[in-house]
């Protein structure tokens, strides 16, 4: 007799838990529902049945969790700001600390003709969710070096409301982007490499480029504020999500490259996530490199 739905989760919790994961019961429920295809409520009302396709399924999606490949890789998404986000190793899973990059673009920016650009978007979350949630007469550019990241960036925009209306560039950081931009959000890589060893297991299976960067975590940051000046339009602003300790040293960076700083964003453990920077010269000549 195939075992009820409730014998399968309890035993992959009890797998999920000798390997580390923490809430494992939880996962356990929520991997069941992802493989099957339907909700907590479905099953508890009996009107899920187990096959033996669905005990093969989740018995593999169970053993890649238990080797700390990420959930959001194996449930193929993430949600982001209240949008639904597909994910896979070509992208960085959406974090809660990016929404704090979010709502300040969209609290700052009037709703006039803009023209936004989000680089290193990866699975297009910041684009995205700009676009869903801001004004329709925005201009919003998603960019990133990665050629299999922007695929992922086109399919969600082919599945969410507003996707259409973004634009996407391959470029590594502004190299291809033409001005004037009156607004650059950027969630870069900021981790130092040599923190790699004291992180969580999940991360060795994310893009590592989107994650690590030399300089204690900041030299792709820098290099982007290095890029600024030429691109910007007078009064533009630049929100970057940073690390923990990295303020005041980007702030320094905005200074010296024509930026005034403007005030930080904290995240809900009180660490400065954002900080941000205000164009202060007549802008650049919009060029393209």
């Amino acid at each position: 007799m195939t075992p009820d739905w409730r014998e399968h989760v309890r035993e992959a919790a009890g797998r999920l838990e000798s390997a580390g994961i923490e809430n494992a019961y939880r996962e356990a429920q929520q991997l069941w529902c992802a493989v099957s295809g339907l909700s907590l409520a479905d099953w508890l009302s009996g009107r899920g049945t187990v096959s033996p396709g669905l005990e093969t399924s989740y018995a593999l999606a169970i053993l890649r969790r238990c080797a700390r490949e990420p959930y959001h890789y194996i449930a193929g998404s993430r949600e982001f700001m209240g949008l639904e986000f597909l994910v896979d190793p070509r992208v960085l899973i959406p974090r809660p600390e990016t929404e704090h990059l979010v709502e300040r673009v969209l609290q700052d920016t009037p709703h006039r003709s803009q023209r936004i650009v989000d680089v290193g978007t990866g699975s297009g979350a910041v684009a995205l969710a700009l676009s869903h949630y801001g004004w329709a007469g925005w201009e919003i550019v998603g960019v990133d070096a990665s050629v299999p990241a922007l695929e992922v960036a086109r399919m969600n925009a082919g599945r969410l409301a507003g996707g259409s209306a973004v634009q996407w560039l391959h470029s590594d950081l502004l190299q291809n982007v033409s001005g004037p931009l009156d607004v650059v959000a950027a969630n870069l890589p900021y981790v130092d490499p040599s923190q790699g060893g004291s992180l969580a297991p999940e991360l060795q299976y994310e893009p590592p480029e989107a994650l690590y960067a030399e300089d204690h975590g900041l030299a792709v940051i820098r290099r982007l504020i290095e890029e600024c000046p030429g691109k910007m339009a007078a009064g533009g602003r630049i929100y970057l999500e940073i690390g923990q300790g990295q303020a005041k040293t980007a702030e320094a960076v905005l200074r010296a490259h024509g930026f005034s700083v403007l005030p930080r964003e904290r995240d809900l453990a009180g660490i400065d996530r954002v900080v941000a920077g205000a164009w202060t010269t007549k802008g650049g000549d919009f060029g393209h490199g």
